[in-house]
């Protein structure tokens, strides 16, 4: 049987702390809901070598948030402005994280970002969803996945047929979406 984590009961029980703020009354739910969460967590096998670095961390969260602000801001002035191009597009991407914690929440973090979306996932194979058809989207996700590795600390492989930016060019390899 596996044991239940401390740290993971810190994570759930700060996170509980940060939405209910010092409302004392809030924690028989929210304990409640944090042992429920530790329990499934460590049930479901949430920890399978999972390792977030102090280091990794410091890099990705102010990437993460510039990324975030500077990504809602585009997306508002497209809605604002209807001279600034929208060309939605599906473009694929096969991503170099190991199997596991570090891709999901790769996969995760595209969809968090303002004008992505990651609409099909298969093991190495993502198809992507951006606003627009140009290669700074494929930057961006190679830019992403750099700062995922560096988040848990595992090295990046080189997927059989290589990386995105091995393959042929986003023009070709983008699908268009009308």
């Amino acid at each position: 049987m596996r044991r239940i984590s401390l740290v993971w009961l810190l994570v759930f029980a700060l996170v509980w702390i940060v939405l209910a703020a010092p409302r004392y009354d809030a924690w028989v739910a929210g304990g409640i809901a944090v042992l429920t969460g530790v329990i499934l967590h460590t049930g479901l096998g949430g920890r399978q070598g999972a390792r977030i670095t102090l280091r990794g961390l410091m890099g990705f969260v102010p990437f993460f948030l510039n990324q975030s602000v500077r990504g809602g801001l585009d997306v508002a002035f497209r809605a604002l402005h209807p001279t600034r191009p929208l060309d939605p597009t599906f473009t694929p991407y096969r991503t170099g994280l190991p199997e596991g914690p570090s891709r999901i929440f790769f996969v995760n973090c595209i969809s968090l970002l303002p004008g992505t979306f990651s609409a099909q996932f298969h093991d190495r194979d993502l198809r992507v969803h951006l606003l627009t058809d140009d290669a700074e989207g494929a930057r961006k996700l190679e830019t992403l996945e750099r700062k995922v590795a560096g988040l848990f600390g595992v090295r990046l492989e080189v997927p059989e047929g290589g990386t995105p930016a091995d393959s042929d060019s986003s023009a070709t390899r983008n699908e268009r979406h009308g």
